[in-house]
């Protein structure tokens, strides 16, 4: 199975910045600096090419567009060195919660993901950049306080020691030790019939 998990900063609707409703925490140096976050919007649904979309962001190194880092995306089952993108990957989210543990926030279904990142730019003049494309109808945001669930705990090396989150915002989870994990999480994300906030809004 194609699965990619990515590490964003922790918000509670990702429909843009709202200050004192929805800031970005956790995400690094960037939203320590800036107090913003370039993932603001992964669950924001945008029309593009008469198409419903969710627009991605993860970081692989910085985010200036310039000396970013390409995804490795060669690793996904599937895929090759020389392939710009790989198609029909689930994508887990997941952000720092606030005890420090790390959670799924949401997931994309048959997503594209690209090596490069890409830009959109819209009638208002924002430009979206982004690295990973999925239909509305294919992506779940988790509500806030639901994510606080130990279902939804992802590891992370430094204390599993054989799988999980390193330094990178990314993980391929290609390990053997890992599939137990692997198979009950996607049963998890497949049977999942609670609330969907990707229509829901900050008020």
């Amino acid at each position: 199975m194609r699965i990619l998990f990515c590490n964003i900063a922790n918000m509670k609707y990702y429909k843009g910045k709202v200050d004192g409703v929805d800031e970005p925490q956790f995400g690094g140096e960037y939203v320590l600096r800036t107090g913003d976050a370039h993932e603001k919007y992964n669950f924001d649904p945008v029309e593009i090419d008469g198409k419903e979309v969710c627009l991605g962001f993860f970081e692989t190194k910085s985010t200036n567009r310039v000396s970013s880092n390409q995804l490795h995306i060669e690793k996904i089952e599937g895929s090759t060195k020389s392939d710009k993108f790989v198609e029909n990957v689930l994508v887990v989210w997941c952000a720092k919660y606030d005890d420090n543990r790390t959670v799924v926030v949401g997931w994309y279904k048959n997503a594209t993901v690209y090596r490069c990142y890409k830009n959109e730019e819209f009638e208002n003049g924002y430009t979206q950049s982004y690295n990973v494309i999925a239909n509305a109808e294919d992506c779940v945001l988790i509500p806030r306080d639901t994510r606080n669930v130990h279902i939804w705990q992802v590891p992370r090396k430094k204390y599993t020691r054989s799988f999980g989150f390193g330094q990178a915002n990314v993980w391929f989870a290609n390990e053997e030790t890992a599939q137990q994990f692997i198979n009950k999480l996607v049963s998890n994300i497949e049977n999942y019939e609670g609330e969907n906030w990707l229509r829901k809004y900050p008020e």
